[in-house]
């Protein structure tokens, strides 16, 4: 699956959203095999966080003035709020990117990670860690409808896990991943 996901990525140009007054932002979509499936890492926001509090997400942030690029940004936020090695990652490639009503552009840029290590959550910014599997993941869709965002409309996706549900950016992510894979 890995170098399918490589070339489908690589056989294809990204959208890249350049918006005014958007700030620029990257997560990493972070894959593992796990035996004979392959899981997605999320992580679950402290409800007290005072953006997206509560929420669960992919590891990432914001672009610092030091981040090379966008994915230097996604490898730099994954180690801080998962303990993830940077040189521990294959990146794959990029999704398009996401705009987001808090007037981010996130760049989803798609890691592989063999064999990781546990997951080390900052306290501060990461409540817990979810490793969802993902047929799992494409069996729990639902479609949200639809929602403007900076001038354009966008599908709504949701994604169920048990009690916890993936929506907003990250379920759009994870819909144009599940879409790739397909």
């Amino acid at each position: 699956m890995r170098e399918r996901l490589r070339e489908r990525l690589a056989a294809r140009a990204p959208q890249k959203l350049v918006l005014s007054r958007f700030a620029e932002a990257a997560v990493l979509v972070p894959l593992v095999q796990r035996g004979r499936g392959f899981t997605l890492v999320f992580t679950a926001r402290p409800a007290g966080m005072p953006t997206h509090g509560g929420q669960i997400s992919m590891p990432g942030g914001k672009r610092d003035a030091q981040d090379a690029d966008l994915r230097a940004t996604a490898l730099r936020e994954a180690a801080e709020e998962l303990g993830i090695d940077p040189a521990a990652v294959d990146v794959l490639g990029v999704l398009d990117d996401v705009a987001t009503p808090l007037g981010f552009v996130i760049t989803p840029v798609v890691g592989w990670l063999d064999d990781p290590p546990p997951f080390r959550p900052h306290a501060r910014e990461v409540e817990g860690v979810l490793e969802l599997n993902l047929e799992t993941l494409a069996a729990s869709y639902r479609d949200a409808g639809e929602r403007v965002v900076a001038g354009r409309t966008y599908r709504l996706h949701e994604y169920h896990a048990g009690d916890r549900v993936i929506w907003g950016a990250t379920a759009r992510m994870v819909h144009q991943l599940l879409d790739l894979l397909d």
